[in-house]
């Protein structure tokens, strides 16, 4: 006999099972997933759609014809979209810049600093926080006429940069700059103003990123906003992009859906762009905020 013969067989490799719980996490996770993207597969899906594929029963999620012009149309078309994205796009940026200014030191002085009233101060700007803007929108926009910037960007620039949301949420990441750096900083010599600065606002810099994405988005005079634009803007060389894109639905939504959707996908392109760059930082000023010194 051979000696192979008396060689034992060896197992074959085991396949691995994977966890049941872990396949139904994936599936949840999958179709809260998909139902997040599927609106904006649908906006993308309808922009590509020509007017008498629009309402089709049941709807087609792959167009019959891809018309590409439809973004054309609606650059070109009777509003100036390209001047209402620059109005937009203008009073976003300065908005969010002049936020980044005034939140981080407003911030540290409720966090660090001591004065008399702090306390009753800042649950004061915490009520503010749960007072929608529609309360507040007759007497400022009575402020903005008598400063004479109604129908300009001011009348939204500086209201922005008075952020209740912006000054707590820099409070929250000032707490968790630990307090031994900063006492170090001022047995230096260092005084408020220089400690503040150079030794606490670069500590916070992840909290600043995350500060300007949340701020250009969700800020109520910003890039998103509608009713203040609505309110203070009244024209369409100064309307903003959400005016231009309720103004092209035309009197009671009798105006071409593929062509506002091609001006709605537009729109979403720059926040969509600015919250990609932005996402690392966001992330890790979550991670950061979690952790107080």
């Amino acid at each position: 006999m051979s000696s192979a013969a008396t060689l034992p067989l060896r197992p074959g490799p085991r396949r691995r099972r994977v966890p049941v719980g872990r396949v139904i996490a994936v599936a949840i996770l999958f179709i809260g997933g998909f139902g997040m993207i599927a609106p904006f597969l649908w906006m993308i899906v309808t922009a590509l759609k020509s007017p008498e594929h629009l309402f089709d029963v049941p709807p087609n999620w792959i167009p019959l014809e891809f018309q590409w012009d439809n973004f054309s149309k609606a650059v070109n078309g009777p509003l100036p979209l390209l001047r209402n994205m620059f109005n937009s796009a203008f009073i976003a940026i300065l908005g969010t810049l002049g936020i980044l200014i005034t939140a981080p030191m407003a911030g540290y002085a409720f966090a660090r600093l001591k004065f008399r009233g702090q306390n009753a101060i800042f649950l004061g700007l915490l009520a503010s926080m749960m007072v929608p803007v529609q309360v507040t929108i007759i007497p400022l926009f009575l402020i903005m006429r008598n400063l004479g910037v109604i129908n300009t960007p001011w009348s939204l620039i500086l209201p922005a940069l008075t952020w209740a949301f912006g000054v707590f949420l820099m409070r929250q990441f000032f707490l968790t700059v630990p307090k031994e750096i900063l006492e170090a900083a001022r047995i230096d010599g260092a005084g408020p103003w220089t400690t503040y600065r150079l030794v606490a606002l670069p500590l916070v810099k992840n909290g600043l990123s995350a500060l300007g994405v949340i701020a250009f988005l969700n800020n109520p005079y910003l890039w998103n906003a509608y009713f203040a634009p609505s309110i203070f803007l009244n024209s369409q060389d100064t309307a903003t992009l959400p005016l231009a894109l309720v103004l092209m639905q035309g009197p009671f939504s009798t105006g071409q859906m593929n062509v506002v959707m091609a001006a709605t996908t537009l729109a979403v392109i720059p926040a969509l762009v600015v919250f990609l760059l932005a996402q690392r930082w966001i992330i890790a000023s979550l991670t950061q905020s979690a952790v107080k010194g």
